[in-house]
């Protein structure tokens, strides 16, 4: 009995393949092994190439874009997961280090930090000296606890006498006033004589200089210094003893502590 491989005793091959249909031409020239083992290879191949085109089928879906066109999936048929994965990723990291810069900081109960303003400055005025009429030095230091007034460009005799008596009915009328312009002013007349006054220059405004605020301006000013030398107080701009004359009590104190 013959059979169609046409090797059983030399038989002929069938007409038209033994009725068989032909294989597609692009198939190309099909080997049979005689072991299966020999198409492993291929086969671990085409899982592969499954498996990559389930997981780009499973993202597609899942970033809501279009299936792919019908194709033959291979090696270098390229896949979108990954870049899509690596964009989103870094997308997320920097919207997070985004948030975080901007995102206030708060305190555990809720209040935002606030960094507390630092103390001002401690000013020790007593290593300035200032010059009579004569153009003797007189230091500073030998005046405290004292009342300045900067009154340079002015005659200021109302904040002059107000002072004075200021300091009269204050808790510290030991306190001089001292008056000081570029050169020595003229003090106003009338004042109260039991509070020692003295009218004194600063031609290179070095007390003025010393007290960080006032060193820009050239207005009107009052500096209230401690027995030690230590300024307490400075007001700019002054026109009146109310301004200062609560804080007249404090220059009786020893060693008082610096407000701005």
């Amino acid at each position: 009995m013959g059979t169609l491989r046409g090797d059983n005793g030399g038989g002929e091959r069938p007409q038209d393949g033994g009725g068989l249909p032909d294989l597609p031409p692009e198939w190309g020239t099909i080997i049979i092994p005689d072991d299966a083992g020999a198409l492993d290879d291929e086969g671990s191949s085409i899982r592969r190439q499954f498996r990559r085109a389930a997981i780009r089928r499973r993202w597609r879906r899942r970033l809501h874009l279009k299936p792919e066109p019908v194709q033959r999936a291979g090696d270098d048929s390229p896949g979108l997961a990954v870049p899509l994965l690596i964009m989103s990723i870094a997308v997320i990291a920097t919207l997070v280090s985004l948030f975080a810069v901007a995102w206030p900081r708060r305190n555990p109960n809720g209040t935002p930090q606030v960094t507390p303003p630092s103390p001002p400055a401690v000013v020790k005025l007593t290593g300035h000296s200032l010059f009579d009429a004569d153009g003797a030095a007189v230091p500073l230091r030998d005046l405290t606890p004292a009342v300045v007034l900067l009154v340079e460009g002015c005659t200021c005799a109302d904040l002059i006498t107000g002072t004075v008596d200021a300091v009269a009915a204050s808790k510290a009328p030991s306190a001089t006033v001292v008056v000081v312009a570029a050169r020595v002013p003229t003090l106003p007349p009338g004042l109260n004589e039991k509070v020692k006054v003295r009218a004194l220059a600063d031609p290179n405004s070095s007390v003025r200089a010393a007290v960080p605020f006032l060193a820009p301006s050239r207005t009107t000013a009052a500096l209230l210094v401690a027995a030690d030398g230590t300024m307490i107080r400075a007001v700019s701009s002054v026109t009146a003893a109310s301004a200062f004359d609560s804080e007249l009590g404090n220059l009786a104190a020893a060693a008082p502590a610096p407000t701005a």
